[in-house]
């Protein structure tokens, strides 16, 4: 089951446009990655849940799904919680083990080591923690059980794990998951109280993508220094891309300068305008010669970009 069914506040207002998951990550939406990571891990359909933009989702889905995978989707009208959207969904899951992403994050993780497990036991898949003062830390004890969940800050670093977002729900743990509106975390509690949950380390790079600069970040890094143009995309004459992406159905004008930015969703930039360290998202058009820097740039006006 891939989980999509957030609202996406701390990326607003770019999520008022843009579904978090559907957002334009050099090509492919954002939940394209976990959707990989499911089916390198063996999975030939995955269950998607469906509120914010599900319209937007679902398409995001069905393109990026790799051959093999089928999207089916569970629509919640009202949000019902991560343990209460796979209760919800169990029909369509089906009997057994299920395997359990985020569309919210990008990685590359090798899911393998989570995939075996008792049918009455559920496990976490983790990374090495790369800042525990920032994201939750799963504490595990000597036989790998999970011992504790921490919130930020509260675990040091050869302590705490970090928790992908993925993890492996044994048969008998889906079928005793309460009945929607139900978050995770007390399903979680329960487990480690019986030591029936263990947390299993895996191995690949994870990125969050929690609001509109770790978004920028993220696709920047991901460039390694180049850049990246769609080829649905163009670029006039002498326009120059230093570290940026042009996403599908952009235009960038004639002599313009990107730097460090991200163009999607149909958005244009003027003849020589400058644009460094920015994500211009829609249907809008950057008047030329504009200098911008560190702005997020919508149909709707411009905000500063920043943490």
């Amino acid at each position: 089951m891939l989980l999509a069914a957030g609202r996406g506040e701390r990326m607003e207002p770019l999520s008022s446009l843009i579904a978090k998951p559907a957002l334009e990550v050099l090509g492919r939406p954002l939940l394209a990655s976990s959707l990989d990571a499911l089916h390198r891990a063996g999975c030939r359909r995955v269950v998607v849940n469906l509120h914010r933009h599900p319209e937007q989702v679902a398409e995001a889905a069905r393109g990026a799904a790799p051959g093999g995978l089928t999207p089916l989707f569970s629509g919640e009208p009202e949000l019902l919680g991560g343990a209460g959207g796979i209760a919800n969904a169990r029909t369509l899951l089906g009997p057994g083990d299920v395997l359990v992403g985020n569309a919210d994050v990008w990685s590359d993780v090798d899911l393998a080591p989570l995939v075996a497990g008792a049918a009455d036991e559920a496990a976490l898949g983790l990374l090495p923690h790369p800042d525990p003062g920032r994201w939750s830390s799963v504490v595990l004890d000597r036989e790998g059980f999970v011992r504790d969940l921490l919130p930020a800050g509260a675990a040091g670093r050869a302590e705490g794990w970090l928790f992908t977002g993925f993890q492996r729900l044994g048969a008998e743990v889906v079928a005793g998951l309460p009945e929607p509106p139900a978050e995770m975390a007390p399903v979680w509690r329960r487990l480690i109280a019986a030591r029936r949950l263990r947390g299993v380390v895996v191995d690949g790079r994870w990125r969050e993508a929690g609001d509109p600069e770790a978004y920028r970040a993220l696709v920047v890094d991901l460039l390694a220094g180049g850049s990246w143009i769609h080829p649905g995309a163009d670029a006039g004459p002498r326009a120059r891309l230093e570290a940026s992406a042009l996403g599908r159905g952009c235009r960038v004008g004639e002599g313009a300068l990107l730097e460090r930015s991200v163009v999607t969703a149909g958005a244009a930039v003027g003849a020589g305008c400058v644009v460094r360290d920015c994500v211009v998202a829609g249907r809008v058009e950057v008047e030329a010669g504009r200098r911008l820097e560190r702005l997020l740039v919508l149909p709707g006006g411009e905000v500063p970009l920043g943490r």
